[in-house]
């Protein structure tokens, strides 16, 4: 079983978690801020330092210790929680990030309700773009984005403090490698 020791407050304990629930990867997740014995375990994973989020594989090797996503997703293949192709499926059925989802549930919402005053010709189109617009925000699955094999999750929404990434719309496929 994994275990994330790390902080509520932490934002890349928080991006972990996320990542693993994305992958549908069952975990345990320690508050070391709310028990005095987690933090103890987690600083001897890492050399007597605290740092969140530190995860502990359970393979009785070395912990990850504040691990970006990529290195995170390479580590569960390596120790054959998931296969290559079981990642790209898993990150292919949620392929829109965090700030994103919200955005697009709110542009569906907005074109929902503003086709009631369009002419009446458009007001079925309208909707229907609306519903299809909230419904990839709300599930956080895009086809377009399916279908040219691309990602927004751990884009500028997602890891915040990097707002200027070039990449963060990069094809999923080099992200699971």
């Amino acid at each position: 079983m994994i275990t994330i020791y790390g902080a509520d407050w932490c934002e890349d304990t928080q991006r972990s978690l996320r990542h693993l629930r994305r992958l549908a990867i069952a975990h345990d997740y320690i508050n070391i801020d709310e028990d005095p014995d987690a933090l103890e375990r987690a600083k001897a994973l890492n050399g007597g330092m605290r740092r969140t989020p530190t995860i502990d594989l359970g393979i009785g090797g070395p912990a990850l210790v504040e691990p970006d996503n990529d290195t995170l997703s390479a580590a569960l293949v390596e120790i054959q929680m998931l296969t290559q192709e079981d990642l790209h499926d898993r990150l292919g059925v949620q392929n829109v990030g965090d700030t994103e989802r919200a955005f697009r549930a709110g542009v569906g919402a907005a074109l929902v309700l503003l086709a009631g005053s369009a002419p009446r010709a458009l007001r079925w189109p309208v909707r229907l773009a609306g519903i299809a617009v909230a419904a990839s925000g709300l599930t956080g699955w895009c086809p377009v984005y399916q279908r040219l094999g691309v990602s927004s999750l751990n884009g500028p929404g997602d890891r915040p403090h990097e707002a200027e990434r070039r990449t963060w719309l990069a094809p999923s496929l080099r992200r699971a490698e």
